[in-house]
Parts: structure tokens; C-alpha cells; sequence
């Protein structure tokens, strides 16, 4: 059940976003410039790209930049948490005798 969330974390963001620029292409491009800084937040920060998509059209206020810190955090996680499970698999069971 663990690795079904795991991978629920991992692709929901990015299909949400790939479908709301699909749905309003021309918000999306607006908000970051180029297609370019959307993809490479899709690719490495999703959770990140799409908080702060959902938060700045209102303006960016003290509790916005809350959630868009609290979702690098989650970006962050995804990454540092698979990191550690990798290490922790990768013990030997050698034993000097």
C-alpha cells in the first residue's frame, strides 16, 4: 500500500498540471514566461509548480508563500525520503567472526 501512495504522490501533480495547461495553455505560459520554467517545474518540483499556480492570481500573501513552502517541503520529501529507503535496503548482513 506504501509504494501505491508513494506513486499516487508522485503522478498526480504532474497530471494535474499537464491537464490544467492543457485546459488554459495561455495562464500557464503567462504565470512563468516560458514553457521552458513550467517544464522544468513539472519535471523536478511539481507539487511546488502547482500550488503556486493555484495561489498567484490572487497575489502572493503571507499565507500563499505558506503553502507554496509547505508543498517544496512535500517536493523535497519525495525526494530525500526515496533516498534514505534506498540506503537503508542496500545494508549487508556480513558479519566478522
Amino acid at each position: 500500500m506504501g509504494c501505491l501512495n508513494g506513486l499516487f504522490g508522485i503522478i498526480l501533480p504532474r497530471f494535474v498540471l499537464l491537464v490544467g495547461w492543457y485546459n488554459d495553455q495561455s495562464f500557464w505560459n503567462s504565470l512563468f514566461g516560458s514553457g521552458l520554467l513550467l517544464f522544468a517545474g513539472w519535471f523536478f518540483l511539481p507539487w511546488t509548480t502547482l500550488i503556486y499556480g493555484f495561489t498567484s492570481p490572487n497575489g502572493m500573501t503571507l499565507l500563499n508563500w505558506i503553502f507554496v513552502a509547505f508543498a517544496f517541503l512535500a517536493d523535497i520529501g519525495t525526494y530525500g525520503f526515496g533516498a534514505l529507503a534506498a540506503r537503508q535496503q542496500q545494508r549487508s548482513n556480513f558479519r566478522q567472526t
